[in-house]
């Protein structure tokens, strides 16, 4: 594995449970340099089982070789102090529900313009806009309104109900997901030095002037070109 393929690249981690964390810890296995944000009381992956010596394994494998710094994002002294780091940084990651990051006045628009090249990349379950953007997309949700969970059952005999899934599918693929569509979006940034948006609802790629936009949400997990945004 080409562990420091991503030397230099320096990565604002705005995420949190396991689709986000899963994605920025693809980047820092590669060499990027990712500053994990996280409020005063923690991520809530730090108390998650199994545990031990006090520390939750599971947090520890998603966040392994990231760094961390903590901030009320609530206040305006943390705000500055982010603004301040994206000036520095080559990507945002956040999986917020839609609409927070522009509460805190850190969505793409309001951090663009302190860093033009700024990749962005924000996971969702159903899209940062529309009917369902607002939903709850946990994976078990996901898998359920996905089809993911009858076609378990599939493979079940003569059971009527999916088995319980121990592993987080849903989150794992779009984790992934998004390191695919950052990756992308750096490759593409390389050879265009366009501006450019990776806006993560798990499924649409759009391009608009000389931006790119990548939207990916969790149920479609599709990749498809279209001639504006949405």
């Amino acid at each position: 594995m080409m562990t420091g393929a991503l030397d230099r690249l320096r990565v604002l981690d705005f995420t949190t449970t396991i689709a986000g964390p899963h994605c920025t810890r693809l980047l820092a296995d590669l060499g990027a340099e990712v500053i994990k944000i996280e409020p005063p009381e923690g991520d809530m992956m730090r108390s998650r089982p199994p545990q031990r010596n006090g520390a939750s394994t599971s947090f520890g494998q998603l966040n392994a070789g990231k760094k961390s710094l903590v901030l009320d994002l609530k206040t305006p002294q943390a705000v500055e102090v982010v603004r301040r780091l994206v000036a520095t940084a080559d990507v945002v990651v956040e999986n917020f529900r839609p609409g927070v990051m522009r509460r805190f006045g850190l969505d793409y628009e309001a951090l663009a313009p302190l860093k033009p090249e700024l990749i962005y990349c924000a996971i969702s379950g159903y899209g940062q806009t529309g009917p369902s953007s607002q939903l709850p997309a946990y994976a078990p949700v996901i898998h359920a309104a996905s089809g993911y969970d009858l076609a378990q059952m599939a493979h079940q005999g003569e059971q009527r109900r999916p088995d319980y899934c121990g592993i987080f599918i849903a989150d794992v693929v779009a984790g992934t997901y998004a390191f695919g569509a950052i990756t992308t979006a750096l490759y593409q940034r390389q050879a265009t030095a366009a501006d450019l948006w990776a806006g993560r609802h798990q499924g649409r790629l759009h391009h608009a002037g000389g931006r790119q936009r990548e939207d990916v949400s969790e149920p479609g997990c599709r990749l498809r070109p279209s001639g504006m945004d949405q």
